[in-house]
């Protein structure tokens, strides 16, 4: 006889019920379709609020072949202060019934006080029977409970005694040996108690969130998460973390009374104790990383900070496995490699195996182009680094998420705590000599370095960079100037003067010993160059042209000579395309204009004044149909010119977005927009190549350049190209583009002829 309860979910109360469970498979399956419909249909599981729910608590225990187990579990519910009115027992078997059921049954009719109701799960799934469990519970909260373990007699009162619907409430827990040894010190117990009784956010303390045990949890909350049923083991953390970021609880622990803790009993064959084997350590623990990565914001949010937290600590499995079997390490990175994860911590897979050093003085997390194009470097290079840069926390704000670009090629990121400059001696030199004392030590532990690359535009990168060549000749130094270094944007030279002190006495010696005299000079810059020059053993340029450009200031023919041996033209690196992923933006784009995007600094002779006069004399049509979007460091000047201009509607002006999200947007626009610099009478060559241009590459949009003639961007295989400053050839190319997407008409021809007289 089978009974329905006040939700419609089936009850068990036929004592031949179990044994047709067990051998009838045709009644199993119908009786398992029947109960998932039933559930379904309910009101507890169709209605996501609480007003169906009674105040009290339902026990939810899944249960895989638990007879002999089970008994001490249950009988600890049965001696419960609390009143049996006020909670349930939802016992899920999953699996094939081993006699649960049967010795189950028994205690029901021998404790007739207490709500017993007996669920059958035939997957055995101990994610599938809590799912199963929550969508069958009666009351207000819930708990779970594993059949091997039990709870004090306070258990459940002291948990709902401190209940409240954005509340999850905590007990105790103490771990019993296999001998019934009780340990109330263990590190998670002590973490709970610590909190006493104030409130504190469930999301903020990830180590609570790790298990199912010991905790109180608003039903109506736990209905809208589910656990995970294709996961082996790690369903506990993944729900918990859905758990804590779909929902802004509170938490408090309930008491700290031992007759109110949960008491967990450490088995050998527990899943906490299973052997670090492949599967397990390795392979299970990734499928749980990739469930936890998905719930990630990418925001620097408590919630993003929770869910990578838990990343991390899974992946200490994987890096213990690797203690254990260093041998199996290709193994593992190919395991790794397999799930395409967009940021996994890699520091754990990689510690140890660093044989190359890179100096770059800003790098992630910083949000600086000097620090993103460091770490695109490092992905391109494809060897594992440990890097060394400095804190710039005074200079730029930091983006953690930065540390997704190259975090596949980092062992050890050491951070030098000195005072932030790009032209001061003093900063620099404390820099290089605090930086040369961690370079040393590391190169010490690993029995020393290959190699070492150090990139500029901050200089301090080859100051030291070159103070470590001095001090291991053996090393290979590559330096990497992505821009002219002793001369501005506008070809004149830069200010920074050094002093004549004890360290920089030490790399003027250097120089002479190479048969090269010491500048006269103290520019910073100038003396940055001329070290490198003679030191480095390989040194890259962004472009052929700045390669002639910084060689045109060289007087020394022999130095010159030198620099041209040594040199090497590499363009920055575009990222794969997984990069473009990481961050999907949100940015809203109408599907019904063309969509231009500018991303990028404004400065003196770099601008868009040819664009937005073009704009402005452009048809009423190409202005209804084109949007230009400028994301730049300067919106609100911007907004004046658009305002002078009268594009009000046309050209849209956006603060900065972070560089993982640009990377996204960059893929959803119809066009991007770059720029050279405007060469000044003090350039017979234009020396620069955008940045953003290999961002724009990897996007694998049209890109519209506004170029320099001679310049390395002018080279390039761009969809739309007009000259720097060339108002008409601006327009000439947005009527391009408009008719490119809305082909014109006669009349709209005609239209278009009318704006050629371009006026500002």
């Amino acid at each position: 006889m089978k009974q329905l309860s006040q939700t419609n979910t089936m009850v068990l109360t036929d004592p031949d019920y179990g044994a047709t469970m067990l051998l009838d498979s045709t009644a199993r399956t119908a009786e398992i379709a029947a109960l998932r419909n039933s559930l379904k249909n309910s009101p507890a599981a169709g209605d996501q609020s609480s007003t169906d729910l009674v105040n009290g608590v339902s026990v939810i225990i899944p249960s895989y072949r638990g007879r002999d187990r089970i008994l001490v579990t249950l009988q600890s519910l049965i001696e419960q202060a609390l009143d049996p009115a006020s909670f349930e027992i939802v016992l899920v078997i999953n699996g094939e019934d081993d006699g649960t059921f049967g010795l189950v049954t028994s205690l029901r009719e021998a404790h007739p006080e207490h709500n017993f109701r007996i669920l059958y799960q035939s997957k055995p799934s101990a994610g599938a029977a809590r799912n199963l469990g929550i969508m069958a519970a009666t009351f207000r909260y819930l708990t779970f409970l594993d059949d091997d373990d039990y709870v004090g007699t306070a258990f459940l009162s002291a948990l709902l005694e401190s209940a409240a619907p954005n509340t999850v409430s905590v007990a105790p827990i103490i771990n019993v040996s296999s001998m019934g040894e009780e340990d109330l010190q263990n590190a998670l117990n002590l973490q709970i108690t610590a909190r006493g009784s104030k409130t504190f956010k469930f999301n903020a303390v990830s180590s609570i969130l790790g298990f199912n045990a010991c905790k109180l949890i608003p039903t109506a909350a736990a209905r809208r998460v589910s656990y995970s049923e294709g996961l082996r083991s790690g369903e506990d953390i993944c729900f918990m973390a859905k758990l804590a970021v779909t929902n802004n609880f509170d938490a408090v622990v309930a008491s700290n009374d031992a007759s109110a803790a949960y008491y967990r009993v450490l088995r050998d064959e527990s899943i906490s104790r299973q052997p670090l084997d492949f599967d397990f350590a390795v392979q299970q623990r990734l499928e749980v990383i990739s469930e936890l990565e998905a719930m990630r914001s990418w925001d620097s949010s408590a919630n993003d900070v929770l869910v990578s937290g838990l990343i991390r600590s899974q992946s200490n499995f994987v890096r213990r496995y690797l203690d254990e079997h260093p041998q199996d390490r290709a193994k593992v990175v190919d395991s790794v490699e397999s799930f395409d994860f967009k940021d996994f911590p890699w520091a754990k897979i990689n510690e140890g195996t660093a044989r190359d050093l890179v100096i770059s003085y800003c790098f992630a997390p910083y949000s600086d182009t000097s620090a993103v194009i460091a770490a695109k470097a490092v992905v391109e290079r494809g060897n594992v680094v440990d890097v060394i840069y400095n804190n710039m926390s005074a200079v730029r704000r930091k983006d953690n998420n930065l540390e997704a670009i190259a975090g596949r090629f980092v062992d050890a990121a050491i951070e030098v705590n000195a005072p932030a400059s790009f032209s001061g001696w003093s900063q620099i030199s404390e820099f290089v000599e605090k930086g040369i004392a961690i370079a040393d030590r590391r190169d010490a532990l690993i029995g020393g370095y290959r190699s070492v690359y150090s990139r500029v535009l901050w200089p301090g990168s080859h100051f030291l960079a070159a103070l470590f060549k001095i001090r291991h000749s053996g090393v290979t130094w590559t330096a990497e100037f992505s821009d002219p270094l002793s001369t501005d944007a506008n070809g004149s030279m830069r200010r920074g003067d050094l002093v004549r002190d004890e360290a920089f006495e030490v790399l003027r010696r250097a120089v002479t010993a190479k048969g090269f005299p010491a500048l006269e000079t103290d520019s910073l810059f100038t003396w940055c160059e001329y070290l490198t020059y003679i030191l480095a053993d390989e040194l890259v340029f962004t472009n052929t042209n700045q390669l002639s450009y910084m060689l045109d200031h060289v007087s020394d023919k022999r130095l010159r000579k030198m620099i041209e041996k040594k040199a090497t033209v590499r363009v920055h690196p575009t990222l794969p395309p997984r990069s473009y992923r990481i961050l999907p933006s949100k940015y809203p784009l109408s599907e019904a204009v063309v969509n231009i995007a500018y991303f990028g600094a404004f400065y003196e002779n770099r601008g868009l004044h040819e664009v937005l006069t073009a704009l402005a004399n452009s048809s009423p049509e190409v202005r209804r149909r084109l949007r230009l979007h400028v994301f730049t460091n300067k919106p609100d000047e911007l907004e004046g010119q658009i305002h002078n201009f009268g594009l009000a509607g046309v050209v849209k002006s956006q603060g900065y977005r972070p560089y993982l999200e640009f990377l996204n947007l960059a893929t959803q626009f119809d066009v991007l927009l770059v720029n050279d610099v405007e060469r000044t009478g003090e350039m017979s060559i234009n020396p620069f190549l955008p940045s953003k241009y290999s961002d724009y590459k990897g996007a694998d949009k049209p890109i519209w350049g506004l170029v320099d003639e001679g310049s390395a961007l002018s080279r390039e295989s761009l969809a739309y190209m007009s000259r720097v400053g060339d108002g008409p050839g601006a327009l000439g190319v947005i009527n391009q583009i408009h008719r490119s997407r809305f082909p014109s008409t006669p009349r709209q021809d005609l239209e278009a002829g009318r704006t050629g007289q371009v006026h500002a």
